[in-house]
């Protein structure tokens, strides 16, 4: 029964392949160079094991030479004839070199027979026969000498020719090594290099499919389950892709009703605003209309002519119902203030920043740094006061690019909000005189937007101080009590 590979296994064998392969690459190409040292080494040493034979030869020629000479000044000074005994030991000496054999000349041997003849045959006339044996042996050193020069020239020449041999070897070797495992790489890595990109795709969110897999190729398989892969996530992104769309079109959506509630709810300020305003204005004239009207009624008991009596009295009469008026509008009861709720600052100004971006150009970010903490505040009003800044500061960059900041911490037992932006900042009487009603710098403004903030704000027992940044925007910093 046959039994399956696994494809890990498989996977596993074909990344492994090249590296075993380079590895015996590697070590084949080590011995070859060691076993070219090595026969470079062994060549050395036999040319040299002659040359040192022959060495020893030229120093026994040399001896037996300085024998002689030495038989014959020794002969000369004493005018004697020499000992056969001493014409022996030099003969003994020549015999042994003929037994060695360590020559290079080939007439070296009949040259030191010849010598020798003339030794043994010195029984007349030792000097002459010690001269023409001390001629010969010179003769043989000399062209043994030659010879050994041209020898050690034709090792020297060997050993350079080796060296040269041995060091294009140490460059081949390795540059051969290197290109065939470049190949090898070119032919085993190809379909690990295909997969690489294909993964990068992958990575790139790029589902595309490899068309076309050889059928020999040892990562066929990998190919395979790749293209069911990326045709499975193809699919799961197209899915992702759509329920994307549906989720940014309900958030726009609910973004769009969300900032009409709040534009509902922002021109309700406004009226409670101009409410406020009138309110005081109706206090601030109640006393001197009544001073007017019971200075009329005394006025009108005091004329005694009928048409003008009749006249203050018709006055009398409207200042009378400015009084009702007036007192109908103090006697409408302010907002109650809205209660505490324990709010996390991150979440607050996190939904807030949402939601206004829709309304800013493209070019405007809007960058937030808050302290994820809760505390208690009133949610309500923060975020219609944090709208109204952000509004302010959209409508002071205009279509330009550029930035509004957002930063809101705990500083004790007050919360500090602080909203800037890269517009033009406020106007110089903006922050001379503070904020009033109906004072705007704009063409098309009311006034009444820094007085709504600036009410809503004084309504939960906060404050509210402007400044321009250090680049010249408008800086809006906002303090507000809160309960832990």
């Amino acid at each position: 029964m046959s039994s399956r590979i696994p494809p890990s296994d498989s996977i596993h064998r074909t990344l492994l392949k090249p590296f075993r392969l380079a590895s015996i690459l590697v070590a084949a190409a080590l011995f070859v160079s060691l076993g070219f040292l090595a026969y470079t080494a062994w060549s050395s040493a036999n040319r040299l094991d002659p040359l040192e034979r022959h060495l020893t030869h030229l120093q026994g020629l040399q001896k037996t030479s300085l024998g002689i000479q030495e038989l014959l000044i020794r002969h000369l000074e004493d005018k004697a004839q020499a000992e056969p005994g001493e014409f022996a030991e030099l003969s003994a000496g020549l015999e042994q070199l003929l037994e060695a054999g360590d020559n290079l000349h080939p007439d070296t041997p009949d040259s030191l027979r010849r010598a020798r003849d003339l030794l043994d045959s010195g029984g007349g006339d030792s000097q002459a026969s010690l001269l023409s044996a001390l001629q010969v042996i010179r003769h043989a050193l000399s062209e043994e000498n030659d010879l050994q020069r041209q020898a050690v020239m034709s090792t020297r020449r060997s050993a350079e020719t080796e060296f040269a041999v041995a060091a294009v070897a140490m460059l081949l070797v390795p540059l051969s090594t290197m290109l065939l495992l470049a190949y090898i790489r070119h032919r085993s890595f190809r379909s690990i290099g295909m997969l690489s990109n294909l993964l990068d795709n992958v990575g790139n969110l790029d589902f595309r499919t490899m068309d076309e897999v050889a059928a020999d190729d040892p990562l066929a398989g990998v190919f395979e389950r790749y293209n069911q892969m990326t045709a499975k996530l193809r699919e799961a992104n197209d899915a992702a892709s759509q329920r994307a769309e549906n989720l940014e079109n309900q958030v726009r959506t609910a973004s769009e009703t969300l900032l009409r509630q709040q534009s509902e709810l922002e021109n309700g300020a406004r009226l409670a605003a101009l409410g406020e305003f009138s309110a005081r204005v109706a206090h601030e004239l109640r006393n001197p209309i009544s001073g007017i009207t019971v200075a009329l009624r005394n006025l009108e008991t005091e004329i005694e002519e009928p048409e003008h009596v009749e006249r203050v009295a018709l006055i009398a009469d409207e200042m009378d119902r400015v009084t009702r008026l007036l007192n109908s509008l103090l006697e409408k009861a302010p907002g109650k203030p809205e209660t505490p709720v324990r709010v996390n600052m991150t979440a607050l100004v996190g939904d807030v920043a949402r939601l206004f971006r829709y309304q800013l150009p493209p070019g405007v970010a809007v960058e937030t740094d808050v302290e994820d903490a809760f505390c208690m505040l009133p949610r309500d009003t923060v975020r219609q006061v944090l709208i109204n800044l952000l509004k302010n500061s959209g409508e002071a960059i205009g279509g330009d690019a550029g930035v509004i900041g957002v930063e809101m911490k705990r500083t004790g037992n007050t919360c500090r909000l602080v909203v800037s932006d890269s517009g033009p900042g406020y106007p110089d009487d903006l922050l001379k005189q503070g904020v009033r009603p109906f004072q705007t710098g704009k063409t098309s403004g009311t006034g009444l937007g820094m007085s709504v903030i600036q009410r809503l704000v004084q309504s939960v027992g906060g404050g509210i101080d402007l400044s321009r940044g250090p680049n010249g925007g408008a800086v809006t910093t906002v303090t507000l009590p809160f309960e832990d």
